[in-house]
């Protein structure tokens, strides 16, 4: 359980870190209101992952599933996921009018931290 919480921790850090990073360059180049754009695409990308992690300890601290059960499970946090996402972006652009661009880019700038942590956990 502390291990899973460490990497939760460690993926968040990452995570803040990659933001953090494009968050300046678009301050720098930009302006505040793009660099903030960034940050809040950011945060959906940090609160999309975290909804993941949240869902795998509860899915490792239950009894064991079914194979169906397990499958029914991913399908519904792949739509949680989804569904979160979609709404934070509504949000964001519709009623907050943030820049599409820099919060697309802060959103995938928090998501590479996924691919970072897999690829450093290869090495």
């Amino acid at each position: 359980m502390a291990s899973a919480a460490r990497s939760v921790r460690k993926l968040a850090m990452l995570q803040l870190l990659l933001i953090a990073a494009t968050s300046v360059i678009f301050l720098m180049i930009n302006g505040a209101f793009q660099a903030a754009s960034v940050g809040c695409g950011g945060l959906i990308a940090m609160a999309n992952v975290l909804l993941l992690e949240w869902r795998r300890l509860r899915a490792d601290r239950g009894r064991a599933l079914s194979a169906g059960e397990s499958l029914r499970l991913l399908y519904r946090t792949a739509v949680e996921r989804f569904v979160l996402v979609l709404l934070l972006f509504v949000v964001t652009l519709g009623t907050l009018q943030l820049d599409p661009l820099a919060l697309i880019t802060g959103f995938i700038a928090g998501q590479l931290a996924l691919v970072f942590k897999e690829l450093i956990k290869t090495l």
